[in-house]
């Protein structure tokens, strides 16, 4: 059977097998939720930081995914009028809108209906919500036919603490690449989503207006989530009774308070399609990075040297043949990341990191790893380095003071300000941590 003929016989059996969402749906009972019975949630609204648009949702799936298209509606309407039609041609006239309703969570879908019914007399209609609510496995079963608003490629992470930072607290930080040429809406509309869910953890995520999910992002129990983009070697390691693994990210947001139960959420549920995933721990310190298939799971955890990092490809030796062949882009990545943050790297920064560190040293670092040269800040994708690989958002997290600096705006990104916000001050918690300076320039 040729890839081809396999691809549509693959996408004939989604039609058909339906997602279980039921399975461990109710959020647990968190150590948050309980001693913060007094707190208000904060009114939903707007405010823009520079380039930074931030928004505050509260209350029902439905009444945050309304909010989101009142307070974003200009910025979604830019999206244009091909897009919107391309979104609703393959959402409606293709059926794909209706198979993202079928293997989404309840709350996705009710996230978008709200969003649609405040958007669709511009022409971003239920399936056009839903079509971005599934984007991620559109992405590997269609690759790019599908409007390039929806889709990433390349990514990294890494998580450092202990003996690797200056103070011994674990950071989290994250770079979210496109190649050949920047998506101009997502350069244009970085966007902070404050999220208050009636039932589950406050937490925050940065993404895109039109987006219900984030590529990374962060709650009150000091959780912080990032994605890399992999590829599997072949189309028989997706799931057909999987779904999108950003929306698992959300689940992980909305209900783990802490590694253990984020670690068995992720496994909880099979995925559609293979993924990166990098989470951790701000209160225990722990991190993992998650190596995913559609059924497959392995995780490398942080070592006792407090470095962890991923690019786009398997390291975990389970996962030996399951992902495609290793890009030369991802593999110069992780080698450079091994140079900068491992103690016996030969431009290692260990032991001297920080929120200022990781910045100025390691997400805007534009060095080749085998010639060590550098490319010209003209140079939108080199395909070799960390700040050079088409960055198209960067941000750090310190999960356990809650405090996340984002940086987003003209091309390169990674020049930009990293602007620092405190997601306690932002949700009116008491003894928040406040940014000791508006941004890391």
């Amino acid at each position: 059977m040729t890839r081809l003929n396999r691809l549509i016989f693959t996408f004939c059996m989604v039609l058909l097998v339906g997602w279980q969402t039921d399975v461990a749906s109710q959020p647990h009972q968190s150590s948050w939720q309980l001693a913060q019975r007094k707190w208000q949630p904060v009114p939903p609204r707007r405010e823009d930081r520079g380039a930074i648009k931030v928004v505050w949702l509260q209350g029902t799936p439905y009444e945050k995914g309304y909010q989101h298209g009142k307070f974003l509606r200009n910025e979604i309407a830019s999206l244009g009028p091909e897009v919107m039609q391309a979104l609703r041609f393959a959402g409606r006239g293709l059926g794909l809108g209706r198979l993202a309703m079928q293997r989404s969570f309840p709350e996705v879908v009710e996230e978008c209906r709200g969003l649609a019914d405040a958007t669709k007399d511009i022409g971003f209609t239920m399936d056009s919500c839903m079509m971005v609510a599934f984007g991620d496995v559109y992405q590997e079963l269609f690759l790019y036919s599908l409007p390039s608003m929806l889709f990433y490629s390349g990514c990294s992470s890494f998580v450092v603490s202990g003996n690797a930072t200056r103070d011994g607290r674990l950071y989290h930080g994250f770079t979210f690449d496109q190649n050949k040429k920047p998506i101009d809406y997502w350069v244009e509309h970085p966007t902070v989503f404050v999220r208050q869910p009636k039932d589950g953890i406050p937490h925050v995520y940065v993404a895109m207006p039109g987006a219900v999910w984030g590529d990374n992002g962060m709650n009150v129990e000091g959780i912080a989530v990032s994605i890399d983009a992999a590829h599997l070697q072949s189309i028989d390691g997706i799931s057909l009774q999987g779904g999108s693994n950003v929306q698992v990210m959300a689940r992980v947001l909305n209900q783990a308070c802490n590694f253990d139960q984020a670690k068995t959420l992720m496994g909880t549920w099979q995925r559609m399609r293979g993924n990166i995933i990098t989470i951790s721990d701000g209160k225990s310190r722990q991190a993992g990075v998650f190596e995913l298939t559609g059924r497959e799971m392995a995780v490398r955890r942080l070592d006792e040297q407090g470095t962890l990092y991923a690019t786009n490809h398997y390291v975990a030796p389970e996962m030996t043949g399951q992902g495609s062949t290793p890009g030369q882009s991802s593999l110069l990545r992780y080698k450079r990341y091994t140079q900068l943050l491992e103690p016996q790297g030969a431009y290692s920064l260990y032991g001297t990191i920080d929120p200022g560190v990781m910045v100025k040293k390691i997400l805007r670092d534009r060095t080749n790893p085998d010639t060590l040269q550098k490319s010209p800040l003209s140079v939108f994708d080199d395909d070799a380095s960390i700040g050079g690989n088409g960055s198209l958002r960067q941000g750090v997290y310190d999960p356990e003071k809650l405090l996340f600096w984002v940086a987003g705006g003209k091309v390169p990104v990674p020049e930009n300000p990293f602007v620092c916000f405190s997601l306690g001050a932002m949700l009116g918690l008491p003894n928040a941590a406040s940014c000791e300076s508006p941004a890391i320039e």
